[in-house]
């Protein structure tokens, strides 16, 4: 009976562990395809779209006119856009200095034609209604030819 009962604890942990696991790859994969949509938006100039994958968090702070018209000015001073590739992928329960909840944070490999060594990070959260949303973009380069602050 000792036995029988260690086994099918040793199960249950498994079986929960694979759940867990699975349901943190399905989260990356919603929360992936959230990115890439609001990544294009911003790629094809669709900003006033974009604006709308954004938290609450950001929406709150910022006017959408003043917000489109900032990233329109970022954009132009990148250049073209030229590619971009996922480098890593990670899914976080809890961030610091954030409430609890579920957290998507993407590192990318980009290109665009004025900046060199572009890398970009997104951070996703799931809000109240299950949809995952911009929290925070974020870049660094090294500055390319033909590259003008705006």
């Amino acid at each position: 009976m000792k036995k029988t009962l260690i086994t099918f604890i040793i199960s249950i942990f498994f079986v929960n562990s694979s759940f867990s696991q699975i349901n943190i790859e399905s989260q990356l994969q919603e929360s992936s395809k959230s990115a890439i949509i609001w990544l294009n938006n911003i790629n094809s100039e669709n900003y006033p779209q974009a604006y709308t994958g954004l938290s609450d968090q950001i929406t709150t702070r910022f006017d959408s006119l003043d917000w489109i018209s900032g990233v329109d000015q970022m954009m132009v001073s990148f250049g073209e856009f030229g590619g971009r590739r996922e480098v890593s992928r990670e899914f976080k329960s809890s961030m610091e200095g954030l409430p609890d909840g579920y957290y998507a944070i993407f590192q990318y490999e980009s290109n665009y034609k004025n900046t060199l060594q572009h890398s970009e990070q997104l951070i996703l959260h799931q809000d109240d209604k299950r949809n995952w949303k911009i929290l925070d973009y974020s870049y660094e380069f090294k500055d390319g030819e033909g590259y003008i602050e705006e």
